[in-house]
């Protein structure tokens, strides 16, 4: 033997130690993941679909797949109809070679996808034994049909090289076959056949075929080197129905790909398509004679396609699939590289470029459904966030800065959320304000409830409910985010429980309030923080503030205590939580009437210890003064030790006063032989007088009067009539002013609330409460406008002064409705002539 034989035979065994190192290698990666990872067992139909579409016919390669069951065992059999194998295309594929070629076409696509290469084994995991039955033709040379098996099932590098032998051994000698004179073009010549063996074997199949019914129509529409494709056993057929332009100027189509089930209706899926160069994107829609609606993409699509699918970028974060079929692929065709790097990378700038050109083709084709009125534009915003695996493969600078940094300026400024009212609406607006609340919170419960009461208040500023957790899962940190903090701030802004009637329409702000603190409760650890922080609890003077500096109050308290208590200097009804109020307070946050009678019996002893300083508490004092006289049972009861010496009450020029009138009321009783004031009153009454006899001023006139300043009780006196009535020397204090204004604010809103709640008769949509202090107006009843004058009536008594007030009173659709103190109700005529022995009057 000489040198050059050792040199050849060397060779020789050089090339096969590397065929079988190579398909070592892949098939012990193969094996290892085939039964953990999600993505190796989905691959082997595309790499199947690949190579059948590289050897197409120009009309487009037909496919059949088929699952046969056969002498007990179950196969596999890949058919298509393509071109015959060369003799490169046979040893190509016995060697695991692949024959894919980097040039291009004139139109600048890749002449083939991929061929025979080690994305060829992954089909292994069907089977390890692959029977290959086919037809070769090579120019000058008959037609010769062979068949030969595949088997890659050695764990050895000596089992694999004497697999690779035995293969070639089997179609070395095609010379010697018979000229193959029945081919027909149009028959399906190439057959890989599978046999399944166990089960991991038929769970790759079905798993493989699963991912075909969802990816396949995506495939069609990239691929037009793909006629047909038919589960033959299934009696399932796939193929491109026909394609329409809808924008030439924007390269936009819509295709449409049958899917024909036997003894089914046929189901054609329609795919907008917006291509610019070899670039294209895609995404799902439905079509109607009127309309165009478009469909989510289901999860497990990819969204980078070369032609076929790169199963495992279902992740990449882009609202729609995209195809060039020049990507530069990683290895296991399982994604492209997108990576940074300190030199010049040219098949990395590539892909960039072509995710760059994807983006415009967004905007265009998010413009165009705006435009056009597209239903279900918010599927058009999902993107997410850069995950594993793709991240691994991605600059995340350069995908946050060229891609999701565009898109998202994009999106939030386009019209894309259909709000409550059924309007689209931007996310933000031009000044970058929020022009939606997405509802936020750790549980759907939770958004769900938020969505509820939000839309009681600005359904303008809300997506649609059904919409909600769409959004949950879309939004980025730009986005104004409804959380429960968030809308406690929204309720804290509007300080008062008054100025919160109006954002509510037709809802009752308390009921509004209950159930909004239900809500909070749902997540314990934000109610407490948000308690804390937000003052956001109505006191019973309406205002809003925090629950920490609230009571409860357990017991009922006469509206006099606290009133008392306020002009001297402690107003209760700030550190009380509004009565309606259902939020829980604990046991040590109560209070009840006893609290408030030691602290009105403290007051009375700090304050009357010094004469000139009772004399700045006069109101009060007179306040309890009234009370002991109009109720002595329950004032010894609650004041004793005030209640004995309540003659230290009195100032000592009202004392000396009453000292005067006790003897001149002695004089009177003695003049006209009476033994009691009562006697007196009544003999008076029998007496005619031109002249009605004067009235001192008090809290209880100015509040019956409707009259909370100076100002207004001076308009007041310029009235004869009323001037009167009233002595020329009483003069109202401030406190008496405070007083009253405080009660008539409190008697405007007991009548609203009690109005919102009678939804049969009364609608406050448009309520108006500055056209008098004591007149609403802007309410209809029954659909008919009515003007509605209320009045405090504590002291039981209604004294109507005011011009506007006569006025409003005068017409047929008024109404005149008191607050006494314990319940809401409208006064009749009937009962103004009864109370007052009304029998005639003029008209």
């Amino acid at each position: 033997m000489t040198y050059r034989d050792k040199f050849s035979a060397s060779e020789h065994k050089a090339h096969y130690q590397n065929i079988a190192t190579k398909v070592l290698r892949e098939m012990t990666a193969l094996r290892a993941s085939v039964d953990t990872s999600p993505n190796t067992p989905r691959r082997w139909v595309w790499e199947l679909l690949q190579n059948a579409k590289d050897v197409h016919r120009g009309e487009g390669v037909k496919i059949k797949i088929s699952e046969i069951e056969k002498d007990g065992k179950d196969y596999l059999a890949f058919q298509h109809d393509g071109l015959p194998f060369t003799a490169d295309n046979i040893r190509f594929l016995i060697e695991q070679i692949s024959s894919k070629d980097r040039e291009k076409k004139e139109d600048g696509r890749r002449k083939e996808t991929g061929k025979f290469g080690t994305g060829f084994l992954t089909t292994h995991m069907l089977s390890e034994k692959v029977k290959v039955v086919g037809v070769a033709k090579e120019e000058g040379l008959d037609y010769r049909k062979f068949s030969f098996t595949l088997d890659r099932s050695g764990f050895e590098l000596h089992e694999i090289i004497a697999a690779v032998e035995k293969s070639k051994s089997q179609i070395v000698d095609i010379d010697g076959l018979k000229p193959y004179l029945d081919y027909k073009e149009a028959e399906f010549n190439t057959k890989f056949v599978y046999l399944l063996e166990d089960n991991l074997s038929r769970q790759v199949k079905n798993q493989g075929i699963a991912d075909l019914h969802v990816n396949l129509p995506y495939a069609l529409c990239f691929v037009n080197e793909i006629n047909s494709v038919i589960l033959e056993n299934r009696s399932i057929s796939y193929q491109v129905l026909n394609e329409d332009i809808i924008d030439k100027s924007l390269h936009l189509k819509v295709v449409a790909v049958k899917i024909a089930n036997s003894g089914q209706v046929p189901q054609n899926l329609n795919f907008a398509i917006l291509s610019s160069g070899l670039t294209s994107i895609a995404i799902p829609i439905e079509r109607k004679k009127d309309s165009t609606t478009i469909n989510p993409i289901v999860p497990n699509v990819p969204r980078i396609f070369c032609d076929f699918p790169l199963i495992g970028t279902e992740s990449f974060p882009f609202p729609a699939i995209i195809n060039n079929p020049n990507f530069n692929l990683t290895d296991p065709r399982d994604g492209i590289f997108l990576t940074d790097s300190t030199r010049a990378n040219r098949l990395t700038d590539e892909n960039k470029q072509i995710l760059e050109d994807a983006v415009k083709l967004y905007f265009d084709l998010l413009d165009h459904a705006i435009e056009n009125d597209w239903k279900n534009l918010h599927l058009l915003a999902k993107l997410g966030y850069l995950r594993e695996p793709v991240k691994s493969n991605t600059s995340v600078e350069w995908y946050e800065r060229m891609i999701q940094k565009p898109l998202r300026k994009k999106l939030a400024r386009s019209k894309i959320v259909r709000n409550a009212n059924g309007k689209l609406c931007s996310v933000l607006n031009d000044q970058d304000k929020e022009c939606i609340w997405f509802p936020s919170g750790g549980t759907k419960e939770i958004r769900e409830i938020t969505w509820d009461l939000a839309n009681l208040w600005f359904p303008y500023a809300l997506p649609q409910k059904e919409h909600v957790e769409y959004w949950t899962h879309t939004i980025w940190s730009e986005c104004g985010k409804l959380t429960l903090l968030k809308f406690s701030e929204f309720v804290e802004h509007y300080k008062t429980l008054s100025n919160f009637v109006g954002p509510l329409k037709n809802t009752d702000p308390i009921e509004w309030l209950n159930l909004f603190y239900d809500l909070l409760s749902k997540d314990e650890k934000e109610f407490v923080a948000i308690m804390e922080a937000k003052a956001i609890v109505p006191d019973q003077n309406g205002n809003f503030v925090k629950k920490s500096q609230l009571s409860k109050q357990i017991d009922k308290i006469p509206e006099l205590f606290k009133d008392i208590l306020k002009l001297f200097g402690t107003d209760i009804r700030s550190k009380l939580v509004n009565d309606e109020i259902t939020i829980h307070f604990e046991d040590h946050d109560y209070y009840s009437l006893s609290d408030a009678v030691k602290t009105i019996n403290a007051e009375v002893l700090e304050k009357t210890n010094d004469r000139e300083v009772a004399q700045n508490f006069r109101p009060a004092l007179n306040l309890l003064i009234r009370y002991f006289s109009d109720n002595p049972s329950s004032a010894k009861a609650h004041f004793p030790g005030i209640y004995s010496k309540k003659h230290l009450l009195y100032d000592d020029e009202e004392i000396m006063d009453n000292i005067n009138r006790a003897e001149e009321l002695k004089d009177l009783l003695s003049i006209f032989e009476v033994s009691s004031a009562d006697e007196l009153r009544k003999k008076f009454e029998t007496l005619s007088s031109d002249k009605p006899s004067l009235l001192p001023v008090t809290e209880e006139i100015l509040i019956a009067m409707g009259i909370t300043n100076i100002e207004e009780w001076d308009d007041a006196m310029r009235d004869t009539d009323l001037q009167s009535l009233f002595d020329h020397r009483s003069v109202p204090t401030k406190d008496m002013f405070v007083l009253s204004h405080s009660h008539i604010d409190r008697a405007r809103k007991r009548v609203i609330q009690h109005l919102r709640k009678l939804v049969d008769d009364y609608n406050l949509d448009e309520l108006d409460v500055n056209t008098a202090p004591t007149i609403l107006a802007g309410i209809s009843k029954h659909e008919r406008p009515v003007k509605i004058v209320f009045r405090p009536a504590y002291s039981k008594e209604v004294i109507v002064y005011y011009g506007a007030e006569k006025d409003t009173l005068d017409y047929a659709d008024a109404e005149l409705w008191v607050d006494d103190g314990t319940e809401v109700w409208q006064v009749s005529l009937g009962h103004i002539l009864k109370k007052n022995n009304i029998k005639k009057f003029p008209i």
